[in-house]
């Protein structure tokens, strides 16, 4: 019997706010808020990125951001994952998101062309690397 996947189901992130995760992952990149548990001190929150692909977070007010270094830089130390590589339609939503980005004061990259596709970089309010490709 072959398996067959059909995409991310989600990745699982930690914030100490869901409510400035909720401004930045929904309000800010209109990724649809799609389920919501738990409590405060503990809850779990999942955005549509799209198809059946969510991205979560979880609440645990002990978490710190993640310290921003330059995109491409190597990690050192404990390590987990290098950044969330999110799809886009074109070169248009490219320039659309880096200028709601721009607008709403985080920091993105100039779009850097890699031969085979074009990206962007930024991180969201709790530190976490994301590329917008």
């Amino acid at each position: 019997m072959k398996t067959e996947f059909t995409g991310i189901h989600h990745t699982a992130f930690a914030t100490h706010d869901i409510n400035l995760t909720v401004k930045f992952w929904r309000d800010l990149l209109g990724m649809r808020l799609v389920y919501a548990y738990g409590s405060p001190g503990y809850r779990q929150y999942f955005f549509l990125v799209s198809g059946n692909n969510r991205i979560s977070f979880f609440e645990w007010h002990d978490v710190e951001p993640v310290r921003p270094r330059r995109h491409g830089d190597p990690v050192k130390g404990s390590f987990i994952f290098d950044h969330i590589a999110i799809g886009v339609a074109d070169k248009n939503a490219l320039w659309d998101i880096m200028s709601r980005l721009d607008a709403a004061g985080f920091h993105c990259s100039d779009i850097i062309d890699h031969g085979c596709f074009l990206s962007i970089y930024s991180y969201d309010p709790n530190g976490i690397p994301i590329e917008f490709s």
